[in-house]
């Protein structure tokens, strides 16, 4: 992606939370999502603040639902960010699912010229995505990861986004389907399925398991709400 284009997604991202006048003190531990198919497999009972957690899965696999329960279950004052890379979020159901569509910032950087070229989109979402988890304006940040190939440079981009979501303190979700061009270093990964409409999860660490005990421990060993 040229950076005259890299450029354009920063600034509108700056300006964006630029206009967030309250910016949380950092908070650590973990978050619960509400649901308890997914927490009962979550270290501490929740998905642990300042580090990414991937959630893998095929069409219908629970994805979605899973982000949009962590939302309605956050904080009152939290804000929350969506990278929707595939333009597929639709927000009057996620208002029915319980989010305050006036917390959350959707963000479509795929749209416009990258729209046709996947190694820009991609780009794009990563650099997005960088920004969002560093600013410490976010609560939880979600990325709708896209398919495609490897753009240049993405997998340097990728490594430093778990030192985003470090600095800015936010749940990091990483939404990854087949075809996913990438894998990002996270510290979790929940591998998703549907079985007679119930969601159904399982957990591989993708870090050291001391690497998670540590967020855990930040918050005396258990998981809240927010």
């Amino acid at each position: 992606m040229e950076s005259r284009e890299r450029h354009v997604v920063l600034a509108e991202l700056r300006d964006a939370i630029r206009k967030i006048e309250r910016r949380p003190s950092r908070r650590d531990g973990c978050v619960a999502c509400g649901r308890p198919e997914i927490d009962r497999v979550l270290p501490g009972g929740g998905f642990p603040r300042g580090a990414l957690t991937e959630l893998a899965g095929g069409p219908a696999s629970g994805k979605t639902a899973v982000v949009l329960s962590l939302f309605s279950a956050l904080g009152a004052e939290d804000l929350f960010a969506w990278i929707d890379s595939r333009g597929e979020l639709y927000p009057p159901a996620a208002a029915a699912l319980g989010v305050d569509l006036g917390r959350l910032l959707l963000v479509r950087p795929t749209a416009g010229p990258t729209a046709a070229d996947p190694e820009r989109s991609l780009a794009a979402v990563l650099w997005a995505a960088e920004a969002l988890l560093a600013s410490g304006a976010f609560a939880a940040v979600a990325v709708d990861a896209p398919a495609g190939r490897l753009a240049r440079g993405a997998d340097a981009v990728a490594r430093r986004l778990q030192g985003a979501a470090e600095k800015g303190g936010a749940v990091g979700l990483w939404l990854a389907g087949p075809g996913a061009a990438i894998r990002i270093p996270a510290a979790l990964r929940l591998e998703l399925s549907t079985d007679a409409g119930r969601i159904v999860a399982s957990r591989t660490f993708g870090v050291p398991a001391d690497g998670v005990e540590r967020f855990v421990r930040r918050a005396g060993g258990g998981g809240h709400a927010a």
